[in-house]
């Protein structure tokens, strides 16, 4: 990553997971999944948490069968200095350092949602490997 921006992971929460079988029944074969990452900063901490969501839904009959939401929260050395402040005091992650913890979080999410899912009728639902410029195509940096 450029920068040399050094982090480590402080911790994760489980925060959601569900398992709901259709009410028809019936065997599901076809999974659709929703991810939405969302990121929290706390510069005087030094925390830069992901909040990561990921519904599976059967794609036969669009039905959520399936929900499982984690918080991953990141140590950043010197987050302050490493944060910009951008319009409306919200802050600006440097761009390498969102699409790295964000690989991470959706990497680390898959293997939490295999384990969870391992024995039930949602084992066959493996997140796919992901790439996170293409989920989050406001990442990608521009050209000049």
């Amino acid at each position: 990553m450029e920068n040399k921006i050094a982090f480590g992971i402080k911790g994760i929460e489980i925060v959601n997971s569900i398992i709901q079988a259709p009410s028809e029944g019936g065997m599901v074969s076809n999974f659709n999944f929703e991810l939405h990452f969302r990121t929290i900063v706390n510069p005087k901490e030094g925390i830069l948490s992901v909040f990561s969501d990921a519904v599976v839904k059967d794609l036969d009959r669009n039905l959520q069968i399936g929900q499982y939401s984690v918080l991953f929260h990141y140590s950043v050395t010197d987050l302050e200095k490493v944060l910009k402040v951008a319009e409306g005091n919200q802050y600006e992650i440097p761009q390498p350092l969102v699409t790295t913890l964000l690989g991470i979080s959706a990497s680390t999410l898959r293997g939490l949602m295999f384990g969870a899912f391992k024995g039930t009728f949602l084992q066959g639902a493996i997140l796919p490997v992901i790439d996170i410029m293409a989920l989050q195509p406001e990442l990608m940096p521009s050209s000049n």
